[in-house]
């Protein structure tokens, strides 16, 4: 049986700075991506894409609105 991946970016709140930054996760299981929104400090929220063009078009425009894109 094959899984379904997705496309995940990992948006990460830190209380210590003053709005989030994000982390390109590449292809995931919905259960590995899960696993990926805990956190001992602040949280995260995992965004999903079912394709590659639209993943790198949220890249493009998170760098372009000037987040911290990692």
């Amino acid at each position: 049986m094959s899984r379904k991946l997705s496309y995940w970016i990992k948006e990460r709140h830190n209380p210590q700075f003053d709005g989030p930054y994000y982390v390109a996760c590449g292809q995931l299981t919905k259960k590995d991506a899960k696993t990926k929104e805990t956190s001992l400090y602040g949280y995260n929220n995992m965004l999903e894409f079912k394709t590659v063009e639209e993943y790198n078009q949220a890249l493009k425009s998170l760098s372009e609105k000037g987040y911290r894109v990692l």
